[in-house]
């Protein structure tokens, strides 16, 4: 144990700093090339394909960027807390001591101060990249200064290098046992990431740092290059813009679902999503991730068609009553021109990580179930992106197979694997944790794959989750099935149950089944700060119940179960819950009554106890709205008053909650709608931020939580928020005017029409949805205090 004294503790501090920087200079001169020795590594994998390519771009590094990959966690850690803190850790990227070749370590050193009885701590951590530095980083700050970084705030106690704990066990080493680690879903550049900036991409970068990904998909401004590619073969700009949707709807555009619903988009947009692009890229691969990026699927502009009179396109079929969209066929040799142009623009404005993203048939049904048609399709298409750049990976979602199986059955989906040589393809297993493809394809076939978590659709929201089988499936499968190369999550929508997604980023590193009343027991200190033991047993309890559906109760929600206060109201509800609701009601007067300051004060305990209060408000309305129906059946026109009354009671206090949170305000997500009408240079005020050239930005943020299209579209209240602002204007007018109608019914001995009801509620639908009026973006009140006033008023218990 080093002796300091004060005097000489600021030149430590200076020599310290000198060290770190110049240890980022030297210490890589012995390392490992793991482009040569590679295949020495993992040399009991036999296939030559997943060797030569998959392997080495999983190995692949050049030393050189080892810098800058340190240099990105010192900025993660500076982000968290200051650039004083980043002094005390020594980051260092070292050869891998594991077979797989991925592990970090953590250690600490403690200093004594000869002038003060509290010793200073050094930490160190050593890992094969940046990602795996971050997640040692994770690591110590989760389990040793039980600090929590999280979509729904931040929680940790350590605000100076003067509390930095020691790792007690000496050095703390760790494999990492997935070699892939794959984050976001298509969808989710529609339902959470369409109006980002660069600051809520950096946060969220280095979210994905932390917790381990270094597979992120990277599908930003892809349309500037469609726009590139097809102005060279002859369209016009109007032509290509009317193809592409609005911003909120290029997911599924991408996917060959929906052509021009919500356009058209403009040149402006295309060039600043090139530019965001261009800095997530930068910053993903600063960590050592490697970026996915879009590739070729063959869906094209109908417009196309007069270019090439002669290639072999068809309509596909429709989807969700929306029009069939053009499809290219991989065999046609337009096919490959394209897929050429695309991918050298792709590379020229992007870069490459040689990782392509391309799903032909997500949700569409091909046009042949010929098993050769289905081969050929698969292996047109993969040797087409082969020739464009011949280190590529095809990234595929698996989510076709389990979406629809009455196609898909054993010889399709085995002709369709069998067209692309094993190495050559990365399947993602979208919906591990409810419907996994792997038990049904023999292992996607010698395919590798990708165990991964979808849990959430549309962004809805709810409590749900399962986690005692997210905690042990990953390692079953990973014991059965040699090609399982990794984890991932592929949630359709994020920022919603946090501790479902602790534990899924911990299914990277780990090969046994935690205890899981140890587990978050360990989570509740971290999320809280302290240990509250009545908090801890109100976790257990939601481990053994909210959060442990069964797979066919999460199969046939899609999900957590749907609130009926954001569905269009009807007579016909069934009851969706798969729990006693007292678990709920219990879990929200516990909270209520946590007197600890300093746990109360956290952003982590406010949002909770905020998600309690409306799961239990949204149980709460379930049950009163049975009694409605019972009510409305026997014509009993006091109780289906005096019940009517309670119901848009429940709706006023949700909102009420809602509107504690910075992040479930609809205000917040309709202003950086708006903000992408302006320059970046040019950010205007919430209450000067809306006109005419921000009304598209606003109908697409609007509509795609509401409608999802026109008003009698199938997909309405799919993608539904409780969020405050929604839930008063659009989801409360809605049930008004449902209570209304009933009573009406009764009072004119007349049977309810819910024709005549639909038609009205969608006039309300469709006027909302082009509306400008500006919410705020403000939380308002304190959700503790909100919460017991509630309590107190509802009467629930």
């Amino acid at each position: 144990m080093l002796n300091i004294n004060k005097s000489k503790f600021g030149f430590l501090i200076f020599l310290t700093f000198l060290v770190i920087n110049f240890s980022k200079s030297i210490q890589f001169k012995n390392q490992i090339n793991f482009n040569d020795n590679g295949n020495e590594i993992l040399n009991n994998i036999e296939d030559q394909r997943f060797n030569n390519v998959l392997l080495d771009l999983h190995m692949e590094r050049d030393y050189k960027d080892d810098n800058k990959q340190i240099s990105a966690v010192y900025g993660l850690i500076e982000r968290l807390f200051n650039f004083e803190m980043t002094l005390f850790f020594k980051l260092k990227i070292e050869e891998s001591k594991w077979m797989t070749g991925e592990y970090y370590e953590i250690s600490t050193e403690s200093v004594e101060n000869e002038d003060s009885s509290k010793n200073i701590t050094f930490v160190t951590i050593r890992a094969d990249s940046g990602v795996n530095l971050a997640m040692g980083l994770q690591y110590y700050l989760k389990y040793y200064c039980f600090c929590s970084y999280t979509w729904s705030g931040d929680q940790c106690s350590i605000t100076s290098y003067s509390q930095l704990p020691l790792v007690t066990e000496g050095t703390l080493s760790i494999p990492v046992i997935s070699a892939y680690r794959y984050y976001m879903n298509v969808c989710t550049f529609g339902y959470s990431t369409t109006w980002w900036n660069w600051s809520r991409w950096e946060r969220e970068i280095d979210w994905m740092a932390l917790n381990g990904y270094n597979l992120p998909l990277a599908f930003v401004g892809q349309e500037y290059i469609w726009y590139r590619v097809f102005s060279e073969l002859g369209l016009s700009f109007d032509q290509i813009s009317t193809w592409l949707t609005g911003p909120a709807f290029l997911p599924w555009n991408r996917m060959g679902n929906v052509n021009g619903w919500g356009g058209p988009i403009t040149m402006d947009w295309l060039e600043k999503q090139r530019d965001l692009q261009i800095q997530i890229l930068e910053r993903m691969r600063q960590y050592g991730m490697k970026p996915v990026l879009p590739g070729f699927a063959g869906h094209i502009p109908g417009a196309i068609q007069q270019l090439f009179p002669k290639a072999n396109i068809s309509v596909l079929s429709t989807w969700c009553d929306f029009n069939g969209t053009f499809y290219l066929e991989p065999t046609d040799p337009l096919f490959s021109k394209i897929t050429t142009m695309f991918i050298g623009e792709l590379i020229n404005v992007f870069g490459t990580d040689h990782f392509y993203n391309f799903d032909p048939f997500n949700e569409l049904e091909p046009p042949s179930n010929d098993t050769e048609y289905l081969r050929q399709t698969s292996q047109s298409m993969y040797e087409t992106v082969l020739s464009a750049d011949p280190k590529a990976i095809w990234v595929l979602q698996g989510w076709f197979i389990v979406d629809a199986p009455e196609f898909w059955q054993a010889n399709q989906t085995e002709a369709w694997f069998s067209g692309v040589p094993i190495g050559g393809l990365l399947v993602l297993d979208l919906w591990s944790d409810v419907i996994p493809g792997w038990t049904t394809t023999n292992y996607y076939y010698g395919h590798y794959w990708v165990w991964c978590m979808l849990h959430n659709f549309g962004g809805r929201s709810g409590m749900y989750g399962r986690l005692p089988w997210i905690s042990s499936n990953p390692i079953t499968a990973r014991g059965l099935s040699p090609n399982m190369v990794g984890i991932g999550l592929t949630p359709e929508a994020i920022e919603q149950n946090v501790v479902v997604y602790d534990m899924m980023s911990e299914m990277s590193w780990r090969s046994v089944q935690p205890n899981l009343t140890e587990w978050i027991t360990q989570y509740t200190h971290r999320r809280y700060g302290k240990l509250v033991p009545e908090i801890v047993d109100v976790w257990i309890s939601l481990v053994n119940t909210v959060f442990n559906a069964t797979a066919t109760t999460a199969r046939a929600n899609m999900g957590a179960p749907e609130s009926f206060i954001a569905l269009r109201p009807r007579l016909t509800f069934g009851n969706n819950s798969f729990y006693n609701p007292n678990i709920l009601y219990n879990a929200w007067n516990v909270f209520s009554k946590v007197d600890d300051q300093y746990v109360i004060s956290t952003e982590t305990f406010e949002f909770d106890i905020s998600e309690f209060t409306m799961q239990s408000l949204s149980n709460y309305f379930m049950a009163q709205y049975f009694l409605l129906v019972e009510a409305f059946n026997a014509s009993d026109a006091q109780t289906l008053s005096t019940i009517s009354i309670e119901l848009l009671d429940i709706i006023n206090y949700m909102d009420e909650i809602a509107s504690t949170q910075s992040s479930l305000q609809l205000g917040l997500w309709t202003y950086r709608a708006r903000l992408w009408a302006y320059p970046t240079n040019d950010i205007p005020t919430l209450q000067n931020s809306s006109n005419s050239n921000t009304a598209p930005y606003e109908f697409n943020a609007r509509n795609v939580l509401t409608l999802w299209g026109p008003s009698n579209s199938v997909l309405h209240d799919y993608a539904f928020k409780l969020w405050s602002g929604l839930v008063s204007d659009f989801y409360s007018p809605r049930w008004q005017l449902f209570l209304k109608s009933l009573m009406q019914s009764l009072e004119n001995h007349k049977p309810f029409n819910m024709d005549s009801f639909n038609k009205m509620v969608e006039n309300l639908e469709e006027q909302w949805v082009i509306e400008q009026t500006i919410y705020p973006t403000i939380p308002v009140g304190q959700a503790y205090n909100t919460s017991k006033y509630i309590q107190s008023h509802l009467k629930v218990f």
